[in-house]
């Protein structure tokens, strides 16, 4: 996207994936406003993708380079199991098996040195 009221663009790096956690798997991912939707990082016009090499505990991970203009807003969206809660003993007749999930969603804005700040 050309940047917007006299701002530079600024080079960042992303990184996204699924990891092992306890209970199952934590999820990272990233999306970026364009226009006046948010969409994934990989939909932005000048995004790389690069696969990154596995490592103990990783189920995949991406790093995304985009070229942004500062001031460019980013959320970070991030899954995990939620923490485990006290069941009855019959309840896994009454409930489904699949854990509960917890998600944190975090604001950023691109800095002009491509730092990202978080929004308060």
């Amino acid at each position: 996207m050309p940047p917007e009221n006299g701002t530079h663009p600024v080079t960042i790096e992303l990184t996204e994936g699924e990891y092992v956690a306890e209970r199952g798997k934590r999820e990272v991912t990233w999306l970026v406003r364009i226009n006046d939707a948010w969409a994934h990082i990989s939909k932005w016009p000048s995004a790389e993708v690069a696969r990154a090499e596995l490592k103990s505990g990783m189920v995949w991970e991406n790093r995304t380079t985009l070229l942004v203009p500062a001031g460019q807003r980013l959320i970070r969206v991030e899954s995990r199991p939620a923490p485990y809660t006290q069941r009855d003993a019959l309840d896994y007749l009454r409930r489904s098996p699949t854990v509960p999930r917890h998600v944190v969603r975090q604001e950023f804005r691109v800095g002009g040195r491509g730092q990202l700040l978080q929004k308060e």
